[in-house]
C-alpha cells in the first residue's frame, strides 16, 4: 500500500467526523487544511489505526479545552508534517498557560515553521516561559541574548539564564557554560570550572560535549580519556564519534589497535553519510 498526502487527509476526515460541532476554532483549522494544504506534505508517511484512534481522541479532548491533549496533539501533527495544524493547536494550549507550548511556538517562529519566521515573537514566548520556570525557554532565551538577537548582546544576561538551566539539567547550556569559563566570557576565564560544565554536559546525553572533551584530551595527551570521550559519543550514534573511535581502533590510540573494530566503526559513521569514514574504508 502506498502512503502519501492523502492519507494526512483521511485523518483529518476521520477525526472531524468525530466531532459534533464545527464552531471551535480548531475545527475550522482543519476544515480549512483539508480544502487548502499549507504544508509542503510530499514525503509518505504511515499513518496507521492505532494514531488515528489517538488522534481522534486527543482532538475531541482539545475541543473540549484540555490544554494537554492540545499540546500532545500538536507534536501528533508536527510528527507527520502537518505544521500548520501543529502551530494551531501550541496556539490553543498556550492560551490556556501550557508553558511546553509556548517554548515549542517559540521555536516555530524562530524557524518559520508552520508560520511566518518572526523572531520577535519567538523571544516573548521564550522570555515569558523562561520566566515562567521552563528550563528550556531559559536556555533559548539566554542563547538570543548571548547572540544578541532582537534584543542587545548581553553576555552577563545570558550567563544568568544558562546557569538557571543548567541548574535544571538542560545539557545545551551546561555546554555553553563550559564554553563561557573556558574563553572567560561574561565570566572570569576558568579552565576547572570550564571543564566541569563541558563534563556535565556530556553525561546529560551532549554527544558534542563527550566529542569536545575527546579533543580536549588528545591535545592533552590523555589518549585513555579520549577514547572513553569518543565511546561515549559514538555509543550514542553521533556520526563524529563512530569515526573517532574507528580512528583510535586502527591506530591504537587510547586503545588496543583491532581493525576489525576500526572497520566496524568507520562503517557506522560511513552510514550516516561521513566522507572521511568512507575514505578510510575504501583503504580496507
Amino acid at each position: 500500500m502506498e502512503f502519501n498526502k492523502q492519507t494526512r487527509e483521511q485523518l483529518l476526515q476521520q477525526q472531524l467526523a468525530a466531532i459534533h460541532s464545527d464552531t471551535h476554532v480548531l475545527i475550522k483549522k482543519m476544515q480549512q487544511e483539508l480544502q487548502n494544504p499549507s504544508d509542503d506534505q510530499s514525503e509518505p508517511v504511515f499513518i496507521d489505526d492505532v494514531l488515528v484512534a489517538e488522534a481522534v481522541s486527543l482532538l475531541q479532548q482539545s475541543v473540549a479545552n484540555q490544554k494537554e491533549a492540545q499540546y500532545e496533539l500538536g507534536h501528533l501533527y508536527r510528527g507527520i508534517g502537518m505544521m500548520a495544524l501543529s502551530v494551531s493547536c501550541f496556539e490553543l494550549a498556550a492560551d490556556n498557560g501550557y508553558l511546553a507550548a509556548m517554548y515549542w511556538l517559540g521555536n516555530f517562529y524562530y524557524e518559520g515553521i508552520g508560520v511566518d519566521e518572526n523572531i520577535e515573537k519567538a523571544f516573548s514566548y521564550y522570555e515569558y516561559a523562561a520566566k515562567a520556570g521552563l528550563a528550556d525557554a531559559m536556555n533559548n532565551y539566554a542563547d538570543m541574548y548571548f547572540r544578541g538577537e532582537t534584543v542587545p548582546q548581553n553576555d552577563e544576561i545570558a550567563y544568568h539564564w544558562f546557569s538557571k538551566a543548567a541548574m535544571l539539567g538542560v545539557s545545551e547550556s551546561m555546554f555553553t557554560l563550559g564554553y563561557m569559563f573556558e574563553n572567560g566570557v561574561g565570566v572570569e576565564l576558568d579552565e576547572e570550572t570550564s571543564l566541569y560544565w563541558f563534563e556535565q554536559a556530556a553525561n546529560n546525553g551532549d554527544l558534542y560535549a563527550a566529542n569536545y572533551l575527546g579533543h580536549k584530551a588528545m591535545q592533552r595527551a590523555a589518549f585513555d580519556e579520549a577514547f572513553i570521550w569518543y565511546l561515549q559519543a559514538a555509543t550514542g550514534q553521533d556520526v563524529e564519534g563512530e569515526y573517532n573511535v574507528g580512528f583510535c581502533y586502527e591506530e591504537g590510540i587510547g586503545t588496543m589497535q583491532n581493525l576489525q573494530k576500526a572497520k566496524y566503526w568507520y562503517q557506522r559513521a560511513a552510514l550516516q553519510g561521513d566522507t572521511q569514514a568512507k575514505e578510510k574504508l575504501a583503504r580496507f
